[in-house]
């Protein structure tokens, strides 16, 4: 008689855990694909915007060349993400994938109908741009509108698990509360990132190539671009926050209160500090640039108190909503009243220690506010994977290849969903 084997027990990832390894595949996959989101926009953009003058076009060539570099390795830390996804949590995976299963379909769709857009707009970058030069940034534009739609899709089934909805059809899943504001707030995310992220490698050139005239007559301006786009978007950040954590609030109130007040509240203080230095930097780089000089105004301490009380007021929203709104109209003042200096600032006051340190520093800093955004999102939905429908003791109870008798890994259900 044949002997039957025990079915394998529950798959635990040794060392740092199940939900631990995929967050950091997450991690690492989203800090290139906000890159390559936010380059594959604004390439096009600043293709259309060259009148005669090649730099421009030379930074969409830039950016376009990068954005095939991260799109790749973002692919590659995706599948992986994906992979560990279906094999330490298969009972979620299943559940997202017979929920989402029309809208999935969408945006593999999406995916590679920008792809048929995207490496023609590179590869064939002068060929086309010889024949027909809107024809070009037609096709750099289709590849930006098809991969919104992709990321669309996929902010709407991470929406989704931290506010489900009974939805008829799987298309209205799509529709929960707080998918279009997590849309929005991404959106302008990708911007303050890539913008920054652009200062900070026009920064790193300018220190390699000190003294080379070339150099600064290429990186001076794009450092001076990068930090206009960055700061621009995060202008416009604390409206787009406002109205995804009211949503949240009205969507899932024990969410909120959760990540306002609960055990996790330390990553919206870090959220916030780091918020509070991109401010502050940003200001900095503007007050070194500028072709004036004088002693710090009374409106710049009120700015800097501004930033300190945003932080020390995190878990009084009413207050902390004030300061992070009054400090970004002293930003946009400040902005305002030196934009005739930084208008003129050129090689002489960019490429200098200070400034490209602040540029550097920037870049490092919009990079960790985007991972802990993403982080926090996550824990508002702890101990749930799918919050209120499938929780981590759901999952390490009944595994898809569950042992009879097996119990769940009491660390792992402390730990947060993945």
């Amino acid at each position: 008689m044949p002997e039957i084997l025990e079915p394998l027990g529950r798959v635990n990832f040794p060392l740092i855990g199940n939900s631990l390894v995929i967050g950091l595949f997450s991690l690492l996959h989203i800090a290139f694909a906000s890159l390559a989101v936010g380059f594959m926009i604004l390439a096009p953009i600043f293709e259309g915007i060259d009148r005669g003058d090649r730099f421009y076009t030379e930074v969409a060539h830039g950016l376009t060349r990068f954005t095939l570099v991260t799109f790749t390795a973002s692919l590659v830390l995706a599948v992986l993400m994906i992979e560990l996804f279906v094999g330490l949590f298969p009972r979620t995976n299943s559940w997202m994938f017979n929920q989402f299963r029309y809208p999935i379909y969408l945006a593999v769709a999406a995916f590679f109908i920008q792809l048929f857009a995207l490496y023609p707009y590179y590869h064939f970058w002068e060929p086309i741009r010889r024949r027909s030069p809107a024809l070009h940034r037609a096709l750099g534009f289709f590849a930006a509108f098809f991969v919104l739609v992709w990321v669309a899709v996929l902010d709407g089934m991470g929406s989704y698990m931290l506010t489900p909805v009974s939805a008829e059809g799987t298309w209205g899943n799509l529709l929960n509360p707080t998918w279009m504001p997590l849309v929005i707030h991404r959106f302008f995310g990708n911007f303050v990132f890539a913008g920054f992220a652009i200062a900070a490698y026009a920064g790193w050139m300018l220190g390699r190539r000190r003294g080379d005239p070339e150099g600064e007559a290429y990186y001076a301006p794009l450092l001076k671009i990068g930090f206009l786009i960055g700061l621009a978007a995060l202008l416009i950040q604390p409206f787009t926050g406002l109205f995804y954590a009211t949503q949240i609030r009205s969507a899932s109130p024990e969410a909120y209160a959760q990540l306002i007040w609960g055990r996790y509240r330390w990553l919206v203080y870090l959220q916030f500090v780091l918020i509070a230095f991109l401010f502050i930097g940003s200001h900095l780089v503007l007050r070194s640039i500028r072709t004036e000089r004088g002693r710090t105004l009374p409106g710049e301490w009120i700015l800097f108190g501004s930033a300190l009380l945003m932080v020390l007021f995190v878990e009084r929203p009413t207050l902390r909503r004030l300061f992070t709104f009054a400090l970004v109209g002293l930003s946009f003042f400040y902005l305002y009243q030196w934009r005739e200096g930084l208008r003129a600032a050129g090689g002489d006051q960019l490429n200098r220690s200070p400034v490209r340190r602040l540029a550097i520093g920037l870049g490092i800093v919009s990079l960790l506010t985007y991972w802990t955004m993403g982080t926090i999102r996550e824990t508002a939905r702890r101990p749930d994977t799918v919050r209120d429908i499938i929780s981590l003791y759901d999952e390490a109870r009944t595994p898809s290849y569950a042992r009879p008798g097996s119990t769940p890994d009491a660390e792992e259900i402390g730990a947060g969903g993945p």
